[in-house]
């Protein structure tokens, strides 16, 4: 696997994709959650390691859900069983909880030593806020663990030279649809662009179906719409240079008519008229129970479909938009990464179970097991993966980059009113008063910083 991978700043596009065993950073994706209970085995006073001292790590994610959790369970279990003299406590909670939750637990008595966040942005506000530890010794001192990583979602964690943190699993979105609501409206071709779906989905309103699926109670959803207009219609030279905070204007019309876009799919009726209070998870039983065709969804996601519809449901790549000024091709996503505490007790034991999270065996597992993505080489049985997931690595791997998460790869405080404003466009706000507000608060922070 070429390892060599070149990443764009701010917004994390790659030159080439990963090779057999690659691939999603999100604003959210992945089902909410309450909090999960501790898990992992309950260790062994016996000595362990040089010093036999029995640890406890705090590990905390977003996964709470019960297929998800027996995953880490069992993961763990091997953990500690290879290393009795630690102990790991774990806890999930859901994607919307464990921004606010993690940020309260790491001021507290009951603070992680490992946590979850997102790529870009995400990651630097730990940094920033002295959370984080700084991780590049232990990769400089484990060349084989460095070099195990593809180095584009690896150097996604690098922030002024130093690695804050470690990649997991890449996440990417695609196109879902119900094969049976297709066959029914007469759609035998799927579509490529935007006005082919644009075509499809006038067809399939007319035969009595919601088109898309949309949930945006958490504007993450639409921004990840956003996320992949902007990489098609705005020119990476200007991208970058707006993300990174080098040109705050974000004047380039493609910005706008990405929004507009989106706004088009809601005036014609083209996705649900709730979009606001409907819930991701409402959205995404839409398509499984057959009321509407189509959902815009991430990878980890795609068992959920087919435990649901069997062999009813399919994917396809977002449509391309005819004469925009990005780039065609690329993939929308990016890394979910952990961080170790800058307070931990214990980064040495810390740093060895992430090492384990990362490894060949749990990285494979994971694919068997979640269908996630992984951020390292490995080899990988077909027989125990679901097909459209090896398709879709394959695929990934000829992909000319990502777009990382909108939401993710810009300012926090800008990635904010850009939220906002993935909201409001179904308000009768349009999308050039929307930029107008994005690039506002972008000169607000750079004159603060």
């Amino acid at each position: 696997m070429d390892k060599g991978f070149k990443k764009m700043l701010g917004i994390g596009l790659a030159a080439a994709m990963w090779a057999a065993a690659l691939a999603g950073c999100g604003g959210g994706g992945q089902n909410g959650g309450a909090d999960a209970p501790a898990a992992g085995g309950a260790g062994t006073q016996a000595a362990g390691g040089s010093q036999g001292e029995q640890v406890t790590i705090k590990f905390i994610h977003k996964l709470p859900e019960e297929s998800r959790m027996q995953y880490f369970n069992e993961v763990i279990a091997e953990f500690e069983k290879e290393n009795p003299n630690i102990k790991i406590e774990m806890n999930a909670y859901g994607d919307e909880e464990i921004k606010d939750k993690t940020r309260v637990l790491l001021g507290s008595d009951e603070a992680p030593d490992i946590f979850f966040t997102w790529s870009g942005q995400r990651i630097t506000q730990y940094v920033d806020s002295g959370n984080a530890l700084d991780i590049t010794k232990y990769l400089e001192e484990d060349s084989q663990w460095k070099d195990s990583f593809n180095q584009s979602m690896l150097e996604c964690c690098n922030k002024n030279g130093s690695y804050w943190a470690i990649p997991w699993d890449y996440d990417s979105k695609e196109m879902v649809y119900n094969k049976k609501i297709f066959a029914e409206a007469g759609i035998t071709k799927l579509p490529a662009t935007w006005d082919e779906l644009l075509a499809d989905c006038q067809i399939l309103k007319d035969a009595g179906y919601t088109p898309i699926a949309l949930g945006n109670q958490y504007s993450w959803v639409v921004c990840h719409y956003i996320t992949t207009l902007n990489g098609k219609l705005v020119p990476e030279d200007i991208l970058n240079a707006n993300y990174n905070m080098e040109d705050n204007a974000f004047s380039h019309e493609g910005y706008v008519k990405a929004l507009d876009m989106v706004r088009t799919l809601y005036d014609l009726g083209y996705v649900n008229q709730d979009v606001n209070s409907c819930t991701w998870e409402m959205s995404q039983a839409m398509v499984q129970e057959g009321k509407a065709a189509m959902v815009y969804e991430e990878v980890p996601n795609l068992v959920n479909y087919e435990n649901s519809l069997g062999d009813d449901w399919g994917y396809f790549d977002f449509p391309e938009v005819e004469g925009g000024a990005g780039k065609a091709g690329y993939i929308t996503g990016g890394p979910d990464v952990f961080m170790v505490n800058s307070e931990s007790k214990h980064p040495d034991e810390a740093i060895k179970f992430l090492k384990h999270l990362t490894g060949a065996d749990a990285q494979a597992k994971m694919v068997y097991d979640l269908g996630f993505l992984p951020v390292i080489d490995v080899e990988l049985d077909a027989a125990q993966c679901m097909p459209e997931i090896l398709e879709i690595i394959e695929k990934n791997m000829k992909a000319p980059g990502i777009s990382e998460w909108l939401d993710c790869a810009l300012n926090q405080t800008v990635a904010d009113t850009y939220l906002i404003g993935c909201q409001t466009i179904f308000d009768d706000q349009d999308g050039a008063a929307i930029m107008q507000d994005v690039s506002a608060t972008a000169q607000e922070v750079a004159e603060d910083q």
